[in-house]
């Protein structure tokens, strides 16, 4: 007995050395080596991008950042407390990583303060808790040496993946004593205007062109231009159309100058509500793109009656269901596209979780060409090549999903232009100029749409602004500031994943919607042709103006038979969408049941096991 009481007392002993052990080192790191850490998360959630050291790097004189958190409006609120205090460290990180380039101020606006007051000069909302009057603010204002200003307005919990991107960026805005010039060439309306939804409304620029304006200085050229302003660092094109030759000759030698040139040619704009957006079948613009020889001499092409389709990353979305009401389904011509679908490598698109795209087209190179064309953004193998026309007015989402049949062959989205590359228009002489491309395309001019990856966050039941459910921004950012700003912002990463779906509920869903929408088609034709030969046996004639229906025994038994068919087929259509959701719910049940009892059993099992097996020592050391 006294035995096993020495051998207790010494696991006690040991547990206590081990826990001041463990306190004492984490006290001698927090002093000598504050940052010494491992981070082993998937997606380095608390690890800063290698773009981090080199933008601070670039400031020549102290920026000031203003983090401005109401420590009494998130008291209830675990998730945003939380999240204020990630923010928080990530700034003192930032501040030890700067060598005293950053001054950092925590403020909390506590209601009636003068730092309240502050906040709201400075254009921070006051966000409503809960019905009972308090308020929440949580963002940031950086402040650099000449009074050029940033603001964050808030910093959502939801957008946190995109903090370390959106802080950098504008402490390089203001840290620079100039914005770097960007021209924007655009045919499709970028300065907002009516809302077509409600022509009363006016609707102001989109949100990415909003975020270029406080990047860089927009130097907007009219479509009808003849040539390039001078001054200009790089070249954005938005859905070309109707240049004049001279425009077009212009870009051509800016081209082949090895200048930096951003184009977005799509070849169905659906969000573009310029005045060729009236075309007959357009449902929301649908214009197409024309930029002359241009990209044939780039060495690429974009067919103009071709969008792609992808049945893999297809955009869930409600549809009228020909059966009437509304009904989900798989849109495959707009495209939510995921990390595993970019080039991790390029600056541009590696670091990014999500894109969305709508009607995109697909660029190929032209045979024979000189130049280098490097994928960003390419879908999978299931994917093809449809018709434009198909998604107009008269477009059908439902027949589409229907119609889709995979041709193997993965699509490129997005690509980066590099080498030589001749130009369009020969020489007085009959020569043809050459240079290196720097070049980037995107086969889309919706992804700088709000409708396409921003929507209004109405936290609270308040309307906070805009809220990112995709990269599409980021993407445009990077693109600008890498060809007209800080190069080093380019290696800023997004800090995590918009959403971690669970992949093998969302394979099984699509294979089991893939053979729904099969057999339905068959079922409905079945059912189609039951009906017409229904019809080819009723004979009509009229007696004293009033149709009558003659038919014989045998033809009225037969359509009985047909009927009867009829009513079979349509009670296993029921059956075909019943079973569309079983084999997802079914796994569903599995998993809630390994979850919640199997995994439980196991380490209940595994424990009791090791106690057994440690009493029996114990009891065998205390015989001894």
């Amino acid at each position: 007995m006294a035995a096993r009481t020495e051998t207790r007392r010494n696991a006690l002993l040991t547990i206590a050395a081990v826990l001041v052990g463990v306190v004492a080192l984490n006290a001698v790191i927090d002093i000598t080596v504050p940052f010494l850490r491992a981070d082993l998360t998937q997606d380095r959630l608390y690890s800063t991008s290698k773009g981090v050291d080199s933008t601070l790097a670039t400031l020549d004189e102290p920026v000031r950042i203003d983090y401005f958190w109401t420590q009494e409006g998130s008291k209830d609120q675990p998730l945003i407390r939380a999240h204020g205090q990630r923010v928080r460290e990530y700034l003192e990180e930032l501040r030890q990583r700067s060598n005293g380039n950053l001054e950092i101020r925590f403020i909390d606006p506590e209601p009636f303060s003068e730092a309240e007051d502050e906040a709201r000069a400075a254009g921070l909302p006051a966000l409503a808790v809960d019905g009972s009057g308090r308020t929440l603010t949580l963002g940031i204002v950086v402040r650099g040496p000449t009074d050029r200003k940033e603001t964050l307005p808030y910093l959502a919990p939801e957008n946190e993946p995109l903090l370390e991107y959106q802080l950098l960026r504008a402490i390089s805005s203001v840290g620079r004593p100039t914005k770097p010039k960007l021209g924007l060439l655009s045919s499709m309306p970028l300065d907002g205007g009516a809302d077509p939804r409600n022509p009363m409304m006016q609707k102001g620029p989109p949100v990415v062109i909003q975020q270029l304006g406080e990047q860089a200085d927009l130097v907007p050229i009219e479509a009808t231009a003849d040539k390039l302003p001078d001054g200009i660092a790089a070249l954005m094109i938005v859905q070309p159309r109707k240049f004049s030759e001279s425009m077009l000759r212009a870009i051509d030698a800016w081209a082949i100058a090895g200048k930096p040139l951003f184009v977005l040619a799509d070849p169905y704009a659906e969000t573009d509500t310029g005045p060729d957006a009236s075309a007959m079948g357009a449902k929301r613009g649908g214009t197409t793109y024309d930029i002359g020889p241009l990209l044939n001499a780039w060495g690429v092409d974009i067919a103009k009656d071709m969008v792609v389709g992808d049945i893999t990353h297809a955009t869930r979305i409600r549809a009228p269901s020909k059966n009437g009401g509304m009904r989900e389904l798989d849109y495959p011509a707009w495209l939510s596209m995921t990390r595993e679908t970019f080039t991790a490598k390029d600056p541009l698109v590696g670091g990014l979780q999500a894109l969305n795209f709508m009607s995109a087209g697909a660029i190929v190179q032209v045979p024979g060409s000189l130049s280098k064309v490097e994928p960003l953004v390419r879908t999978s193998e299931k994917s093809q090549m449809i018709q434009a026309l198909k998604l107009g007015f008269f477009g059908d989402p439902e027949q589409l999903l229907k119609d889709f049949k995979s041709d193997g062959t993965p699509k490129v989205l997005a690509a980066r232009i590099t080498g030589e590359i001749v130009s369009a228009f020969p020489g007085v002489d009959g020569t043809v100029a050459k240079g290196k491309a720097n070049i980037l395309l995107i086969a889309d001019a919706d992804v700088l749409s709000d409708d396409t990856w921003v929507t209004d966050d109405r936290s609270s039941g308040v309307n906070a602004g805009k809220r990112a459910i995709a990269d599409n921004g980021p993407m445009i950012l990077n693109a600008v500031e890498l060809a007209a700003g800080n190069p080093a912002l380019a290696d800023i990463r997004a800090r995590g994943q918009f959403r971690r779906p669970f992949t093998v509920v969302e394979d099984m869903r699509k294979d089991a919607e893939t053979k729904f929408i099969a057999r339905e088609k068959e079922l409905q034709e079945e059912i189609q042709r039951t009906e017409l030969q229904i019809g080819e046996l009723q004979r009509e004639r009229t007696a004293e103006g009033v149709q009558q229906i003659v038919l014989t025994p045998e033809q009225a038994q037969h359509i009985q038979e047909l009927q009867a068919r009829m009513t079979a087929a349509r009670k296993e259509l029921r059956q075909v969408q019943h079973d569309l959701r079983r084999d997802v719910e079914s796994l569903g049940t599995r998993i809630l049941v390994l979850n919640s009892v199997i995994w439980p059993l196991v380490v209940a099992v595994l424990a009791l096991a090791w106690y057994m097996v440690r009493g029996r020592t114990s009891r065998r050391e205390a015989v001894q």
